[in-house]
């Protein structure tokens, strides 16, 4: 299965919503809550993301490719394609 990594943020209601989804179906992610990190972690993680979305908006799954916002129909079919 190819890793999942999903930006959020803590109070976010799109990325509680993705997590729940995720979560529901079992799949496993690395969770990155870029609100709970130091300033200097912030920076860093904000600086990566910025790579995959340059519009650092939350949530930010990256699968194989990057897919931003709540996107139930989509994340079902890169995570089954992935765990293929």
């Amino acid at each position: 299965m190819k890793k999942i990594t999903v930006y959020s943020l803590s109070t976010c209601p799109a990325c509680k919503k993705l997590k729940a989804f995720l979560d529901e179906k079992g799949i496993s992610y690395s969770l990155i809550e870029v609100d709970t990190l130091d300033s200097g972690e912030q920076w860093a993680v904000t600086k990566e993301l910025s790579r995959h979305n340059p519009g650092k908006t939350f949530p930010t799954t990256v699968v194989e490719e990057v897919i931003i916002g709540f996107r139930p129909e989509e994340l079902t079919v890169k995570i089954m394609a992935a765990s293929e």
